[in-house]
């Protein structure tokens, strides 16, 4: 069901309480009216009444007005023609109580013969209306009855003038108040109609819609201050509330993040210890020297993995990890491990080191870190190319640097991805072969940001022939230390 707006529902009741209020105002001017003017005709028509019986002109000359000796009645004399012309003077009949006219006066006799017997038996003194007259019936004597009329033209016409004056004014009245309710509630509802508009648009999401305030009365004012107040706070609170999600978000990506770090930490020692329990078990380690060289790694990764957890525990209490200490570092060796760690991983594969001149390359860093960042080169080397493809890895010095360089010959890395790859939790196109199909996207990631911890960076380039080959330059230990030393001046 549609509602009238604001304005009608002020100008219906506005307008049908002064229209009927008019009409019983006209009804009541109408009935004094009427009754005043019959009242002066009543009392014309009881001056009229006292004019004398000698004053009438007889209808029948030989018909006696009166009972005894005639010579006491004075004798009638004619009405003045004009005064028979004139309706606004008063008509005066003399008749029997038959109703049988003898005398007359004033003018022509307006009544029918019936109306003349009705009025003969009307009361004496009783005023009535009839034929358009005005009547007044009284005794003129035991035997004949006076009726004094008086014409109601006049009077009718008045009050149709008057009834007429009454419409129109009504009607004008009815108009002008009509008009005057439309502007001003026209004026009162365009502060409300323009906020329901805005309440509107806020309803429809548009949370950025201004209420403006009003400029109407005082009771709108405060109804739009109020809403507009109101609106700020419903978006201070979807702000809050988008602020609150946005930061859950966030947590629980850097939960996601760290869980997944955490993972990839762990399971770099886990592996290599994984590989040594493998070689034994198969009985592999044989020999006392490689016995030893596994116990030595199994050794170290274990030592590793402890600083590890150490490092989570202090970070989950307040948040402060142990510092890295940066040390002095041989690649050379290092790579040697990592080589041993990875044939103990994958030992169906062919991995093979290859060192320069001079073979030691001492970089200054973290040796578990640096580690990682090889150990995660050559996991992944190892992982996105079939079993029977070999993997190297190599390190050479240049100028001031050390690159270290594991080769591939695998499907490679496309053109489009080599700079995606550094991102976390990216996985490459399927069809590059992934033998474990659970890692998290992080290895190459990590490297990066090892490399940037030490002053180095990553990347990646065709191998000749085919494969991938990724490449981790870091400065030289003395290079850079005059870097340091060059800063410090």
């Amino acid at each position: 069901m549609r509602r009238l707006s604001l304005r009608w529902m002020l100008l219906i009741p506005i307008v049908t309480t002064i229209t009927f209020g008019f009409i019983a105002f006209a009804l009541f001017v109408d009935a004094s009216e009427r009754s005043q003017r019959l009242d002066e005709i009543d009392r014309e028509l009881s001056r009229a009444e006292l004019t004398p019986l000698s004053a009438f002109a007889p209808v029948d000359p030989n018909a006696p007005l009166e009972q005894g000796d005639p010579s006491s009645t004075p004798p009638l004399r004619p009405t003045d023609a004009a005064e028979l012309s004139d309706d606004a003077l008063p008509v005066q009949l003399v008749m029997t109580s038959g109703g049988e006219l003898l005398a007359q006066r004033g003018g022509v006799n307006p009544f029918s013969a019936e109306t003349l017997t009705q009025l003969a038996t009307e009361p004496f003194g009783s005023t009535l209306s009839t034929d358009g007259y005005r009547v007044l019936v009284s005794q003129e004597n035991d035997e004949l009855t006076r009726v004094t009329a008086l014409s109601l033209s006049s009077f009718d016409a008045a009050i149709t003038s008057l009834r007429q004056a009454l419409l129109v004014g009504g009607i004008v009245i009815v108009m002008l108040e009509a008009t005057i309710v439309w502007v001003v509630a026209g004026r009162l509802s365009r502060p409300l109609t323009e906020t329901t508009a805005a309440v509107s648009r806020i309803a429809a999401g548009e949370l950025n819609t201004v209420i403006k305030p009003s400029e109407g009365s005082r009771e709108i004012a405060e109804l739009t201050a109020d809403l507009g107040r109101m609106v700020d706070h419903l978006r201070a609170a979807i702000a809050a509330r988008e602020q609150s999600t946005s930061d859950a978000t966030q947590a629980r990506d850097d939960m996601r993040r760290l869980l997944a770090d955490v993972s990839h930490e762990i399971r770099t020692p886990l592996t290599a210890l994984k590989g040594y329990a493998d070689l034994y078990a198969q009985g592999m380690l044989a020999d006392s020297e490689a016995l030893d060289r596994a116990m030595s790694r199994v050794g170290d990764e274990s030592i590793r993995l402890n600083e590890l957890v150490t490092s989570m525990m202090r970070l989950a209490r307040d948040d402060s990890p142990l510092a890295a200490e940066h040390e002095e570092v041989d690649l050379a060796v290092l790579t040697s491990n990592v080589v041993d760690d990875l044939r103990a991983a994958f030992p169906e594969r062919t991995i093979e080191a290859h060192f320069g001149n001079p073979p030691s390359a001492r970089v200054s860093g973290t040796p578990g870190r640096l580690h990682q960042a090889l150990l995660n080169l050559g996991a992944n080397a190892c992982s996105h190319t079939p079993p029977t493809s070999p993997v190297s890895i190599t390190v050479a010095q240049a100028n001031d640097i050390v690159l270290v360089s594991v080769v591939d010959h695998g499907p490679g890395v496309p053109l489009a991805e080599r700079e995606k790859i550094f991102l976390p939790f990216y996985r490459s196109d399927p069809s590059r072969t992934r033998l474990h199909h659970d890692g998290a996207g992080l290895g190459l990631a990590v490297t990066q940001q090892i490399a940037a911890e030490h002053r180095g960076f990553v990347s990646v380039h065709e191998t000749a022939g085919g494969g991938a080959t990724f490449e981790l330059e870091l400065p030289l230990a003395e290079a850079e230390a005059d870097a340091d030393a060059s800063h410090a001046r």
